[in-house]
């Protein structure tokens, strides 16, 4: 372009556009002669190089065209032929793999069905098809729950326990449900076996100790040996500072109750009817309250204390309140445990 006389470059183009040029006829007639159904991408491919090369070479100068024996081919037919063809490979094949009825065929034929979108935004029944083989080549995970234990649990335990959102481990072929689809194959279970429930009695327990502390209690002169008052540097009086210890006794009642479910976290392959892995799943909820009484010198008391003395008698929740805080607690280690073997699924 800039030095349309440059002999040395123009020579450099001439062999390099035949050559290259010839190499890709000589791979499309090889293509051709293979008769093998899958060739016409590759073959739309290697015509479009052509095309893309000539019309890269056509904005010369036209002197420069002439030195190199430009001669225009219009490759377009070809180009909308091989096209036509490879979309209906894609297509047919496409068809086939999801004939066989297994994910990687259909997670396959979805690809060539990616293929023929890349030629052609519509073509035929394609949107449907796709969803088809998106469908088909999708690993679908239930996630339930199943009560080994002898109890009647509360009639919102499960539904509590089920309400985790698995969105957000959702990905392409790979995806959870906590609530079953009607119609849908799941290749996986997450089951969670709730295998023992236990509840203690409500403790009410009494607790009796002291609290002390020192305070300064005025002071005293620092004496010399002949009971004369000692002065400092300014000739003052050193004064030595007294203490007193002060001590208030504390009654203290403690009310305790926790609730423990305990379980395992089981993987099944529904196809192979196989345990994949089982996790332990252990949930242990807490009820404690402290209230006291004190009598004494109240400024002897720890900042702890005294906010027990403001406390009162909390009436002591329900078994199945127990459960329900027990279940909260249980779900969040099970979202945790099922994040980190996420890798179990294909």
């Amino acid at each position: 372009m800039k030095d349309p006389d440059k002999a040395k470059e123009i020579t450099v183009l001439t062999q390099a556009y035949k050559l290259a040029n010839q190499q890709d006829l000589d791979k499309i007639t090889y293509l051709k002669k293979t008769g093998e159904p899958d060739i016409w991408d590759k073959i739309f491919t290697t015509y479009f190089n052509l095309k893309t090369r000539q019309s890269k070479v056509k904005i010369l100068p036209q002197a420069v065209l002439d030195l190199i024996g430009y001669e225009f081919v219009n490759y377009d037919q070809e180009i909308i032929e091989a096209k036509k063809k490879a979309a209906a490979y894609f297509y047919a094949h496409a068809q086939t793999l999801l004939k066989e009825g297994d994910r990687t065929n259909a997670r396959s034929a979805y690809y060539e069905l990616l293929k023929v979108k890349g030629y052609y935004d519509s073509y035929k029944d394609l949107d449907s098809i796709m969803k088809v083989a998106l469908a088909q080549g999708t690993a679908n995970v239930l996630f339930k729950m199943k009560n080994q234990t002898t109890l009647l649990l509360p009639a919102e335990f499960e539904s509590a326990l089920t309400k985790i959102s698995m969105t957000d481990l959702n990905k392409m072929w790979l995806n959870y449900d906590v609530n079953e689809v009607e119609g849908r194959d799941y290749a996986y279970v997450i089951l969670v076996n709730i295998k023992a429930i236990d509840v203690s009695p409500e403790a009410l327990k009494e607790v009796h100790y002291t609290e002390s502390k020192e305070i300064a209690d005025g002071f005293t002169y620092l004496l010399d040996a002949n009971g004369n008052v000692v002065k400092d540097s300014l000739g003052n009086d050193i004064k030595i500072p007294k203490y007193k210890t002060i001590t208030c006794s504390i009654v203290e009642t403690q009310q305790h109750k926790t609730a423990l479910v305990t379980g395992t976290l089981d993987y099944m392959n529904n196809e192979t009817n196989q345990l994949m892995k089982s996790d332990p799943v252990t949930a242990q909820a807490f009820f404690d309250n402290y209230f006291a009484k004190a009598s004494g010198d109240l400024t002897a008391l720890s900042d702890s204390t005294k906010k027990k003395i403001g406390n009162s008698f909390l009436p002591f929740p329900t078994n199945p309140a127990m459960i329900m805080l027990a279940d909260e607690i249980l779900k969040d280690m099970v979202k945790d445990i099922i994040c980190s073997n996420k890798y179990l699924f294909d």
